[in-house]
């Protein structure tokens, strides 16, 4: 594949995983504030982006935990946590309290989503290097 065939799939990839993550946070947010019915949520909306944010933050926390990032997002997320110097050890703690939250079913702070949402930006910072490398070839 070419090297534009390769960036054009990385991109189309980092965005799926962007709007997913996304959209799993609103429906998280929106249950904690009360406001599902006005964003015409359900619970099963809810249930879905529990298990989409557990999925994510399991494969992340092992991969702070010291295991091989065994996807792109989660070398892109390593990699910056390494030049912010933030220990990935409080990332790591912090993660996997959320997932045990989410996995019981108990209600999430937003500071705890916000701290979600912090890798988000960062994977959509990636996508958006990824279109100006598309735009300057």
């Amino acid at each position: 594949m070419s090297s534009l065939g390769q960036l054009s799939t990385r991109l189309d990839r980092r965005l799926q995983v962007v709007g997913e993550l996304t959209k799993a946070l609103l429906a998280l947010r929106a249950e904690l504030t009360g406001k599902l019915d006005a964003l015409k949520l359900t619970t099963a909306d809810v249930d879905t982006a529990r298990v989409r944010i557990i999925e994510f933050l399991a494969g992340l926390t092992s991969a702070l935990n010291g295991t091989p990032p065994a996807s792109e997002e989660q070398r892109v997320f390593l990699a910056k946590l390494a030049q912010s110097g933030e220990p990935l050890t409080d990332w790591a703690e912090d993660f996997g309290k959320i997932v045990g939250q989410l996995q019981a079913r108990a209600p999430v702070e937003s500071s705890q989503l916000d701290k979600i949402m912090r890798v988000v930006g960062f994977l959509q910072g990636e996508a958006a290097e990824d279109v100006r490398r598309l735009r300057s070839r």
